[in-house]
Formats: C-alpha cells, structure tokens, sequence
C-alpha cells in the first residue's frame, strides 16, 4: 500500500530540491547536485523539472529517454539518495503564454508526462501547480481530477503546491474541499507555507490541511518568525515522510544543521 511507504520511519526524512546544471567532465547534469546532497548527508532528492533552455541542461520529461531514466536512478542509488520527489516547475513559464486554465490542455499533457516520469523514477509523490494561470474552482477541479487519475495509475501521489495556490487560484480550504471532493488518496496538497510573507503560521495551515499532506516544503529555516515547537507538535499528529527544502544549494549545509538541530529537540 502507498500509504506504508510515507510511515515508514520514526523520524522525518530531509531532501533538497536539485535539478540539472552544467557539469563537469563526465560528468552527467545532475550529478553536482546529488553530489553535494550526499556530501552533506540528505536523505533524498526532489528532482526540478525545467524548462528547455539551449544553454544550460534541463530535466523535461519528454525528452527523457528509458535509458537516461535508468541512468537517473543508477546515479541517485550510486550516491545513497532516494528521488523521493519531482516538482513540475515548468508551469512558471508556460502560465505566461496561457494565462487562463482553459487553454490547458497541452499542460495537462505534460503534467501527466512528468507523473509518468515520477514513477519512472521510483518518487513516491510529485509537486504540480498551474502557476499564475487563472480560472475557475470547478475548471482547477477537473484539472486536478485528471491528474489523480494518472497518479493512481503510475502509483504517485500528487499534491499541488499550496502557496501558489492561495495566490492565484483561492482559498486553503477551497484546496482541501477540492481534494475531498476528487476523494482520490492520490490527490492533496503540497504544503510549503509562505509566512510571515503571506498565509497564516505554519501550525495554522497544517492543522487545516491534516492528512491531506502529501509532502512538505520549507524554504530557509527562520527561527525569527516560527514557532518550530508549535508547528513540528502540529505537523507529528499527521505527518512523518519528507521535509524537502527549496534553498539555494551554498545555504544548504546551514539549514541542514538547523534541522537537525529541530528534530533533535522537537521530534
């Protein structure tokens, strides 16, 4: 079952997010970033999937062959790493020409593609989002719909990214009632909180969201303006698979220590 696979360990894990850069000599593209992950002691990967850029070598799943899909994995297991996650990241860029979910449907195909991708990988759970595309609730609904159809048949859990979508779409609690409503265990949301630039703190949103979390996503830690007591207490009641940081990777090593430092005296 799939939902063994987020139970399985006392503690938290901790990813980064990476993707592919300029390599060294023989190097493949994503190997600086699994490199350091491992240096540094993550457990895991969230794998970017960018847009096609000429100058700089990028992760698209439709340019990736069964071969260099094999070799991915070969790469992540060679460094002790799981690709726990993939984030589609594309929509950034793609929302600017489609600027309204209606004309999504070459999108929708390509979120499917990078499920498909997901479970080539062996991740267990996949960021999407329509980025700052606009619609209506019951179009986001459809949309999401289609994409817990592809998760449940490529065993990977999609979870849309919840501070892009209380910035363009609606509500926290519209996203949870729409995962209800869809009622696939495939479906939820990718929590990464925004405050105190926006949303409520931490503890707050978990509590809403509960047991619809498929992942949690955390930029630079800030002991400024959260409670981690408060919120890992909170997050313990629902939750114990990845805590994936979206840092730049020279601030890695200090948020990793700080998280240590969390779960040694919180968890």
């Amino acid at each position: 079952m799939i939902e063994d696979s987020f139970k399985d360990g006392e503690f938290l894990k901790v990813s980064i997010r990476v993707g592919f850069t300029k390599p060294g000599a023989g190097e493949h593209p994503l190997e600086p970033g699994l490199k350091l992950a491992s240096e540094l002691g993550f457990d895991g990967i969230e794998l970017c999937l960018e847009p096609k850029r000429w100058d700089v070598p990028s992760a698209w799943s439709e340019d990736l062959s069964r071969r260099d899909r094999a070799t991915i994995r070969k790469l992540a297991e060679r460094y002790g790493l799981e690709i726990a996650t993939l984030s589609s990241d594309w929509p950034g860029y793609y929302s600017s020409f489609c600027p309204r979910l209606r004309h999504w449907e070459r999108g929708l195909e390509i979120l499917k593609s990078d499920i498909e991708l997901a479970e080539d990988l062996g991740a267990k759970a996949i960021l999407v989002h329509f980025a700052g595309a606009r619609g209506t609730l019951e179009q986001a609904k459809e949309m999401l719909s289609e994409l817990a159809y592809e998760g449940e048949r490529r065993d990977v859990r999609v979870g849309y990214e919840s501070g892009l979508w209380t910035r363009y779409l609606g509500t926290l609690e519209d996203l949870c009632r729409i995962v209800d409503e869809v009622g696939s265990k495939y479906l939820g949301v990718y929590l990464h909180n925004w405050w105190p630039r926006s949303g409520r703190p931490p503890h707050e949103e978990i509590e809403l969201v509960g047991d619809r979390i498929v992942c949690l996503h955390s930029s630079e830690i800030d002991l400024e303006n959260v409670d981690y007591r408060l919120m890992l207490t909170t997050l313990k009641k629902y939750y114990d698979w990845y805590w994936v940081f979206e840092v730049e990777l020279k601030d890695a090593k200090k948020n990793l220590e700080l998280w240590r430092r969390l779960m040694a005296e919180y968890w």
